[in-house]
C-alpha cells in the first residue's frame, strides 16, 4: 500500500531542489570540452558519466532523503541514458529541447519515487522546506545559465552574419547574465519602473550601431538577442512571483 502523493508544497519544493541539481550539474559544471568529448566518444566517453555522477551526487545532497542512496542511483543511469542517446543525434534545437524534456521526466520521477519510497525523513527538513528560497535561487540559476544557452540556440542562425563582431570576448554572454539578474531582482523587489529604464537606457546605447548601415546586421543580431533575454527573465520572475502568491494562499 503506497502513499498517494499530493501536489502539497513538499512536492514542490523537492521537486525545484532536484531541478537544481540538474541545472546545477548540465549548466554550470559541465564544460564545454566534456560536451565536444561526448559527441565525439559518445558512450565511451567518461566525462558523461562524470556529469551523470555530479547530477546525481546534487540530487542525493538536496533531496534530503540522506538515508536513501537507490534513487539517486537510478537518476545517474537515467542521465547517463538520456545523454548517450543525445551524443548520437544531431545538434540540432529539437534535440536540445527534447533532452531538457526527457531529463524533467526524469525529475518528476524521483519526486515519486522519494515521496512514496524514501520515508518521511527529512535532514535540515527547516532548510529544506523553505518555499521561497529554492524558487529564488532556482530562478536566478535558470536567468544566468540555462537562458543564455537557449538564447545562443535561438539566435545560431544569426551568428554567421556576426561571427566578425569587433567586440570583447565573451562580453555579451556576461552583460546579457547581468542584464537578466537585474531584471530578476526589480521584479522581486516590484520595482518595474527600474526594468523600463534598464531597457530605454539599453536602446539608446544600440540607436546609433542600428542607424549605421555598416553594423546594421550586428545591431540587429543583438537587438534580437536582448528581446529574448528581456522577455524570458520577466517571464521568470512574473512566474516565480505567481507561483508563490498561490502557494500562500
Amino acid at each position: 500500500m503506497f502513499m498517494e502523493p499530493d501536489l502539497s508544497i513538499e512536492t514542490l519544493v523537492l521537486f525545484i531542489r532536484l531541478l537544481i541539481a540538474h541545472l546545477a550539474g548540465d549548466f554550470i559544471f559541465q564544460q564545454k570540452s566534456w560536451v565536444s568529448h561526448r559527441s565525439s566518444r559518445k558512450w565511451k566517453s567518461g566525462y558523461l558519466y562524470a556529469n551523470a555522477g555530479i547530477v546525481a551526487l546534487l540530487s542525493w545532497l538536496l533531496s534530503g532523503y540522506f538515508q536513501c542512496w537507490m534513487i539517486p542511483l537510478l537518476i545517474f543511469v537515467l542521465h547517463a541514458v538520456i545523454d548517450i542517446a543525445k551524443s548520437y543525434a544531431p545538434d540540432k534545437p529539437v534535440v536540445f529541447a527534447a533532452d531538457q524534456v526527457l531529463h524533467i521526466a526524469a525529475t518528476f520521477l524521483a519526486v515519486y519515487l522519494y515521496l512514496n519510497f524514501a520515508g518521511t525523513t527529512i535532514h535540515l527538513s527547516w532548510l529544506y522546506s523553505n518555499l521561497s528560497v529554492w524558487t529564488y535561487i532556482v530562478s536566478y540559476m535558470l536567468v544566468m545559465w540555462p537562458m543564455g544557452i537557449v538564447i545562443a540556440i535561438m539566435t545560431r542562425r544569426w551568428q554567421t552574419d556576426y561571427e566578425n563582431g569587433d567586440g570583447l570576448r565573451d562580453a555579451g554572454r556576461y552583460i546579457g547574465m547581468l542584464e537578466r539578474v537585474l531584471i530578476l531582482t526589480f521584479i522581486f523587489m516590484n520595482q518595474f519602473s527600474a526594468i523600463g529604464f534598464l531597457i530605454a537606457a539599453k536602446s539608446i546605447l544600440r540607436f546609433g550601431d542600428i542607424r549605421d548601415s555598416n553594423n546594421r546586421k550586428g545591431a540587429e543580431y543583438i537587438l534580437i538577442g536582448t528581446m529574448i533575454s528581456l522577455t524570458a527573465a520577466i517571464f521568470t520572475g512574473l512566474l516565480a512571483q505567481w507561483l508563490l502568491s498561490r502557494v500562500q494562499l
